[in-house]
């Protein structure tokens, strides 16, 4: 029998695995092995090409059975942690990391794996630390560099995110991932010239790059670049489907599904996908901290209000009178700001409106998760949804005994650590309620909460802010990504029934200004018959809309505090009850300003009842009238109603989760 030189086969199962060729390099390892047992050396790399052929299992063994040889082998250590991290034994590879970090501290694959562990948890500053020693020991390392961006971002830096970003690219320009990052990043910053540019030369390198297309469609959006939107958009949704259907992480966060005609039954899909990798990411974490939720105490019901957006933002613009008014009698209430925004004199209105606040900035996931279960809530009530800094993974660790969603998002979360949705019957009819993972907490008005607000005593006129003093002047101040191409061309079909009307828009992109006057004009309509207003204060800028006639609502993702400020303002709203909760928010708010009349049902009927109120001044006077009238006696304007109604509801929601009841929908006007 021919002698094994086992030097020979390990040498030739390196070359294989160099060349890609794992299940060669398999087999002269094991031959090697078979020859040399107690050389490591081989063990390890044997790992390496049992892992490259996803045999994780085995390739976990032959780690073990190396480690067992020599246990000093920190390399080893590092090659088993890093198979044993795709797992659930997050625990048992940290031990190994840190054997290897003890035994070889200058291994820089070894701070890598704990950075990316910490990562997992949330604990981006400490992961930060991790991934500089590593980046030191390897300083080209661009899966190093990559996650220290995400460290970054994640840490609310997105200046220094793309500053590593910009180093990347120089080093790896042909790398398409690494632009399609930056896309991201520079899309953060609202940077979406820029960003679509970025994705745009992903594209070209990359045509498989997962998550670009939703990211470029979102870019595209807020640019109203719609040339070849609909093809991305088509392109989002067969993908999305098609992960959906290989049982595969979604690559479109659901929240861009909303300015979409994106189906109930897909963003159902969508949003359980996404928020099982969200509880996947943080399933070892939940397991060690295994909260557990004592015996309720006595007393007044204790709810938190968790958000990002305890700050200048339209989500606490809208809250603000609200938590004012809750009851303290019988709750005692709680606020948790999180995220990275920035902190302003919103936040400290909100620090003296909270029986108590904490502020989570600098706190990681773990940290802030315990402070909550220390506080023994009854119910934990969140505002963010899938809207930026959402607190998904902080609500997956189930830090209180029942948890719902308000607000913020609207609609379903799709995630079993959430157990409710406040909405009402308008936003979530019978069609639409089939599609919600939560049971339902029926408000009888809308779920939209709404702030008296400071409104300018001194009017401008038409002329200061480029309005013709005659024609009639319709109005959309909703931000730009919101807009889509049939209802733009709808609002220029109006403007050119109606000789000397204008549109009136807020202000946006360079870009996105120019791509719509070039839609107007492609129609035959001049460019200054779309007036774009600066920025304003908020008062100034609710005193300026009483000089419009009409507010011309969007389609798939109506207004929220945009239709409210209109409202408030005296300015009616058109919108449309579609066929989605995103597309349902402003006929909620219609209808509970006494205005139901205004949410249609039909484009065809937008167009109509818009050109019946541009030819009848008297009918658009009287509507003005009954908006100013409604103000004393509608339930929108009726911040205390809301109050006891949702106090209500979370007194069920409570005691039905203290005598342990299954979660089921309801309506809260049954209980008050």
């Amino acid at each position: 029998m021919e002698e094994i030189d086992p030097r020979m086969e390990f040498e030739g199962g390196n070359q294989a695995l160099a060349e890609g060729r794992a299940e060669d390099a398999v087999a002269h390892y094991r031959r090697a092995l078979a020859a040399a047992p107690d050389v490591v050396e081989i063990h390890h790399n044997l790992t390496a090409a049992l892992a490259r052929l996803q045999l994780l299992e085995e390739a976990a063994d032959v780690a073990r059975q190396g480690l067992a040889r020599r246990p000093d082998y920190a390399p080893l250590h590092v090659a088993l942690a890093d198979l044993l991290s795709q797992g659930e034994a997050i625990e048992t590879a940290r031990q190994h990391y840190q054997q290897a970090l003890q035994q070889d501290p200058g291994l820089a694959s070894a701070w890598s794996g704990m950075a990316g562990l910490l990562m997992a948890d949330g604990s981006f500053e400490t992961a930060l630390e991790y991934y500089h020693k590593a980046l030191i020991l390897n300083p080209q390392n661009a899966v190093c560099m990559n996650n220290m961006a995400i460290c970054q971002s994640n840490l609310g830096r997105p200046h220094e995110a793309l500053a590593l970003y910009r180093d990347l690219i120089i080093l790896n320009p042909n790398m398409g991932p690494l632009h399609n990052n930056l896309g991201q990043v520079l899309q953060g910053l609202g940077r979406h010239d820029e960003a679509v540019g970025a994705f745009r030369r992903a594209l070209e390198l990359d045509h498989n790059i997962d998550n670009l297309s939703p990211f470029l469609m979102q870019s595209l959006m807020y640019q109203c670049a719609w040339d070849d939107l609909g093809e991305i958009k088509r392109r989002v949704m067969d993908e999305t489907r098609r992960r959906l259907r290989d049982g595969l992480p979604i690559s479109v966060q659901p929240f861009s599904l909303a300015g979409t005609d994106a189906p109930a039954s897909l963003r159902l899909a969508a949003a359980r996908s996404y928020s099982a990798h969200c509880a996947a990411s943080v399933r070892a974490l939940r397991d060690r901290l295994a909260f557990h939720h004592g015996p309720a105490r006595p007393g007044r019901l204790r709810v938190g209000y968790l958000s990002p957006d305890f700050r200048q933002h339209s989500v606490a613009t809208a809250f603000k009178e609200l938590i004012a008014c809750h009851d303290r009698t019988g709750f005692e209430w709680f606020g948790y700001a999180i995220g990275s925004g920035p902190r302003d004199e919103m936040t400290a209105y909100f620090r003296t409106q909270f029986g108590h606040f904490t502020d989570f900035k600098d706190l990681d996931l773990e940290q802030s998760a315990r402070h909550i279960h220390h506080d023994r809530l009854d119910l934990l009530v969140d505002l963010s949804g899938f809207t930026r800094h959402s607190a998904l993974e902080l609500l997956e660790l189930r830090p209180a005994p029942v948890q719902a969603h308000y607000l913020g998002y609207g609609a379903t979360l799709g995630a079993e650590c959430v157990q409710y949705l406040i909405t009402d019957p308008i936003h979530t009819p019978p069609e639409l309620a089939v599609h919600c993972a939560e049971a339902l907490v029926y408000l009888p008005d809308s779920f939209m909460a709404t702030s008296r607000p400071e409104i300018d005593s001194a009017l401008p006129d038409r002329q200061s802010q480029g309005l013709p003093e005659a024609g009639l002047v319709f109005a959309n101040f909703n931000a730009h990504y919101k807009f889509d191409p049939d209802t733009f061309d709808l609002w220029l079909d109006l403007l050119d029934a109606l000789p000397g009307s204008v549109l009136w828009l807020l202000r946006g992109g360079d870009v996105a200004m120019a791509n719509l006057r070039a839609t107007a004009a492609a129609r035959g309509i001049a460019a200054d018959r779309l007036v774009f207003a600066p920025r304003a204060p908020h008062a100034a800028h609710l005193a300026r809309q009483s000089l419009a006639d009409l507010s011309l609502d969007c389609r798939y993702h109506t207004g929220g505090v945009s239709t409210l400020d209109a409202l408030w303002s005296g300015l009616p709203v058109l919108s449309l009850a579609g066929d989605n909760q995103s597309a349902r928010t402003g006929a909620s708010i219609l209808h509970a300003a006494g205005l139901g009349d205004l949410a249609v049902g039909s484009m065809a009927e937008y167009r109509e009842t818009a050109l019946h109120l541009a030819h009848d001044p008297a009918a658009l006077a009287a509507l003005k009238a009954r908006l100013r009238a409604n103000m004393a006696t509608a339930p929108l304007f009726d911040t205390p109603r809301l109050a006891r109604y949702l106090e209500a509801g979370y007194g069920e929601i409570i005691r039905r989760s203290r005598a342990g009841e299954a979660a089921g929908s309801f309506a809260a006007a049954q209980v008050v």
